[in-house]
């Protein structure tokens, strides 16, 4: 039962995009893909939380970066690999949390989800940054460890004990569609 009517919990997948998805990324695309599949089965509503940068934005110059997710490019859209379709939900950030000055939490709202189940890549990033504001909106989240990766090991490892001690952390994608 594929759909997108309202629902309690909803799946955010953060920046897992044609310019993003590099060799480390490539471990979690089949868990995320699992994930996915399960919720659009049970009719919860998928969410992709991208990047969506203009060439002058200031990240990029900020962090260092090479040019990436130019808004309305190749690059932007969401890997083939976790199968976006038409009744999934696209969230375009220009900044770290797919919350920041985006309509994340509004269509959430809309939806009616409370708990949140948020996978991706830059896990002690955009994926930390998307999980703590989300907790400070009061939705519920679940981190499911191996739907998450990061370019540094360091980040990524700090990034799943700082959801660990704050209850969100679940080490497997199987734990977290058991939930679903």
């Amino acid at each position: 039962m594929e759909g997108t009517g309202t629902s309690d919990k909803a799946v955010i997948v953060v920046d897992m995009q044609k310019d993003n998805v590099g060799r480390f990324c490539r471990e979690v695309i089949p868990q995320i893909r699992l994930l996915i599949d399960k919720a659009r089965e049970k009719g919860i509503p998928v969410i992709f939380a991208c990047d969506s940068r203009y060439p002058g934005d200031f990240l990029f110059k900020k962090l260092e970066l090479p040019l990436r997710n130019i808004r309305d490019t190749e690059g932007e859209k969401v890997i083939a690999d976790l199968d976006p379709r038409p009744t999934d939900f696209m969230i375009k950030k220009r900044m770290l949390s797919g919350f920041f000055q985006s309509d994340l939490d509004f269509t959430l709202r809309q939806l009616g989800a409370r708990t949140l189940f948020i996978t991706g890549q830059a896990t002690g990033g955009c994926v930390l940054k998307t999980c703590m504001d989300a907790f400070e909106f009061g939705y519920d989240v679940i981190v499911p460890a191996d739907c998450c990766v990061s370019p540094s090991p360091e980040d990524h490892e700090w990034a799943l004990k700082y959801f660990e001690r704050r209850g969100m952390l679940k080490p497997t994608v199987e734990e977290a569609m058991a939930l679903l």
